[in-house]
């Protein structure tokens, strides 16, 4: 039996801008949107969704989150992880191939995660694959692995896990090689090892020194550029798709879009935490705000901002990494678990702040949704609100505000730098394939419906283009 969903009377955001259009979803497919004059609802049916007031956009896609199902569900679980997603917006996730145990850097792995994870997501999701010193030797498997997953994922440091070991110099090289035969995108974390190692060596032994600020001192930017520089030149000679994930500084964005521009396929990822925080918020935070590459000073900030308007940023991923509280209460911030939980709060936050910079929404919501699906090969099914497409759409209030408190956070473990801030717009509701996922005043679906995104082979490679 078919089912039908029109939502009526929203701003809905067409690529370009925002017109006053209803939209009406067929089995989960929009079907079409026209404009329209207000109409009034009249009739409660739970075919028709009143958007009056409300900015209809496609529903968020984020790239860049650790779930970590199946091993470390202590830490989150795919269940509270999409859960909070779909709070926040986001209606599809691509989670990263560590932080789970064990890491996806075989056939088995990725298998049993698959099958793990299969009727736990409130949200759509895809998988990435890890390339790591250990793995990187068997092609056969690598090539078997290329076909169920969204992209590659490779450390250029030591990532922090055990089982998933970071790829050398000299590794670099075979796995970019790799990459580019299978037609997939290589995401890097790009920081330069040796540099990062030497540094903490030596910031360790600086007893005199506050820990906090030797912690930023022994990842700076210049690990970034080295790293950044060395994979650009690999991905030059081998021809491969390359994508920077959580990139902080600006040095380094100028750096990415010259390759650009010399015709090397390469994008960039950055999170909102380095859009809104910066060194002395972690300087007063301490362990909550520590990530890597760390956060940096306010003119870094200002700089990534002024990378965003010049359109030299492509997406825009949480990277929400999450544990227990007791690994960021530790004696020392060396000890500290370095990662972000903001999954539920990345949209809240990154057009709350593009509000107050006055950059108009036209120019960030690709970040987190054409851009997205037109660098990783779904644009087929996602990512714009177009006949034909998957019905993921988001309500958004800019007329009401949301106050981030512990109890509202949905992640397993309640604790955010997010905490206590306050964003002048709130999510109404969440769509996934026409089905209502999150209403702000009913709450959450108790439908675990989300899918798994298998990749298109033929799609890789793209970068993004003007929507």
């Amino acid at each position: 039996m078919s089912t039908e969903l029109w939502v009526k009377n929203g701003y809905v955001f067409t690529g370009e801008g925002f017109r006053y259009k209803n939209i009406r979803i067929i089995d989960g497919k929009i079907d079409t949107h026209y404009e329209c004059e207000p109409e009034p609802m009249t009739e409660n049916n739970a075919n028709f969704i009143d958007a009056s007031g409300c900015l209809v956009v496609p529903g968020f896609i984020d790239a860049h989150v650790h779930f970590n199902d199946p091993g470390r569900t202590e830490w989150e679980g795919i269940e509270t992880g999409s859960l909070a997603a779909a709070i926040g917006g986001t209606t599809t996730i691509f989670d990263m191939p560590l932080n789970c145990s064990p890491s996806v850097t075989t056939m088995k792995n990725l298998n049993n995660k698959r099958e793990y994870l299969t009727s736990k997501s409130y949200v759509d999701y895809a998988l990435w694959g890890g390339m790591t010193g250990n793995s990187i030797s068997n092609q056969e498997e690598l090539a078997q692995m290329s076909k169920g997953i969204i992209a590659w994922k490779a450390f250029m440091c030591e990532s922090g896990i055990d089982d998933f070991p970071f790829v050398s110099p000299n590794q670099m090289k075979m796995a970019m090689k790799i990459a580019a035969e299978q037609n997939k995108i290589l995401a890097l974390h790009a920081e330069w090892e040796k540099e990062i190692h030497n540094l903490t060596t030596f910031y360790k032994k600086q007893t005199s020194l506050d820990e906090h600020r030797a912690f930023l001192a022994s990842r700076p930017i210049s690990a970034e550029e080295k790293a950044v520089s060395y994979a650009l030149e690999a991905a030059q000679k081998y021809g491969t798709s390359v994508h920077f994930v959580h990139i902080s500084s600006p040095r380094v964005v100028k750096l990415i879009q010259e390759a650009k521009e010399s015709g090397i396929n390469a994008t960039v990822e950055t999170c909102p935490h380095y859009l809104l925080f910066n060194e002395d918020d972690f300087l007063k935070s301490g362990a909550i705000l520590k990530c890597a590459p760390p956060l940096r000073p306010r003119e870094e900030v200002e700089g990534m901002w002024d990378c965003m308007s010049n359109g030299w940023i492509d997406t825009i991923g949480s990277d929400h990494s999450p544990c227990l509280y007791s690994m960021k209460n530790t004696d020392s911030i060396w000890e500290a678990w370095g990662g972000i939980q903001g999954v539920q709060f990345t949209w809240l936050a990154l057009l709350d702040e593009a509000m107050k910079r006055k950059i108009p929404l036209k120019d960030i919501l690709p970040l987190g949704t054409a851009n997205v699906v037109d660098r990783f090969g779904i644009a087929a099914k996602k990512g714009r609100i177009q006949s034909g497409l998957d019905g993921d759409l988001v309500l958004i209030s800019l007329d009401e505000t949301t106050i981030v408190d512990q109890q509202c956070i949905a992640f397993r473990n309640r604790y955010s730098p997010y905490e206590n801030r306050k964003f002048m717009l709130k999510v109404k509701k969440t769509i996934l394939r026409g089905k209502v996922i999150y209403d702000d005043y009913t709450g959450l679906t108790q439908e675990k419906d989300g899918q798994y995104i298998l990749p298109r082979e033929d799609a890789y490679g793209s970068v993004p283009n003007e929507s």
